[in-house]
């Protein structure tokens, strides 16, 4: 009989932002779920002596892509501090379908029974519509798949094992939380954290339409150009090569060409 693995719903949550508490709220309640509240560290009220920039993105980061970082890194930290062996977490403005909970769940208790090499260390839970190379089955209607080109650029919705949280963890805190690029964009490097990012397919959750708590000024997607260039050369090879070096040439080439009615969205 299989041991339940432990796992904690951690809701990522500004104080300040009630109305998007009140929407997870209602999602959490449709689906079942209990889960511990993160007050996420406000953009407005950053303090400059608890973390440190090593900006390694395309342009400048603004307060709230630094406020967005530290509240992962809270969290993983409460995780961590917790008997868990798994941290489900989720970011205020998600739609979760119906059968959620019950989809974590078999992946969490498949887990075991995946080979070493295709064990995951984070599982997004959200994939759009990138293509895919299937690893492995959950059930009848769910997959675990990896992303063949680039992992999703999101953080909506994640699972993430102690290792990977502890991996993490130590490589950015030098003492303190180091930032190079938004937490979405540095997971895209997974091979700098040693991490094995993989998706749970169909997608379990989607964004809500809110409006997002990430201000971006106009002048710094402008001016961006050159730096883009230079940002997307320094990662090529490094994310090409980790895309090989885990799912082999055949799969990564065949997951340029897969046909469009093969694709999980």
């Amino acid at each position: 009989m299989k041991t339940k693995p432990l796992y904690q719903t951690y809701l990522i949550n500004l104080d300040r932002a009630t109305d998007r508490l009140e929407l997870m709220q209602k999602e959490f309640e449709k689906c079942e779920i209990t889960y511990e509240r993160i007050s996420a560290v406000d953009a407005k009220t950053l303090d400059s002596s608890t973390y440190k920039i090593k900006n390694k993105y395309d342009r400048d980061l603004v307060p709230g892509e630094i406020g967005c970082y530290l509240s992962h890194v809270k969290t993983l930290k409460t995780f961590l501090a917790s008997e868990n062996d798994f941290a489900l977490v989720i970011e205020d403005d998600a739609i979760l379908v119906d059968n959620f909970k019950s989809a974590v769940e078999h992946a969490l208790s498949n887990y075991e029974e995946l080979s070493n090499k295709h064990k995951w260390d984070v599982l997004k839970l959200f994939n759009g519509k990138r293509k895919h190379i299937k690893i492995a089955d959950v059930n009848n209607k769910y997959i675990i798949g990896a992303c063949g080109t680039s992992i999703p650029i999101t953080t909506i919705s994640a699972i993430w094992t102690r290792k990977a949280a502890e991996k993490f963890l130590n490589k950015i805190k030098t003492p303190l939380p180091t930032i190079q690029r938004p937490i979405d964009c540095d997971l895209q490097h997974a091979w700098e954290f040693d991490l094995r990012i993989y998706n749970l397919l169909p997608s379990l959750v989607k964004p809500a339409p809110v409006e997002t708590q990430i201000q971006i000024d106009r002048s710094l997607r402008k001016s961006k150009f050159p730096r883009q260039i230079q940002y997307e050369l320094n990662r090529l090879f490094p994310k090409y090569f980790y895309l090989i070096n885990h799912h082999g040439f055949k799969k990564f080439y065949d997951s340029f060409i897969v046909k469009k009615n093969e694709r999980i969205s």
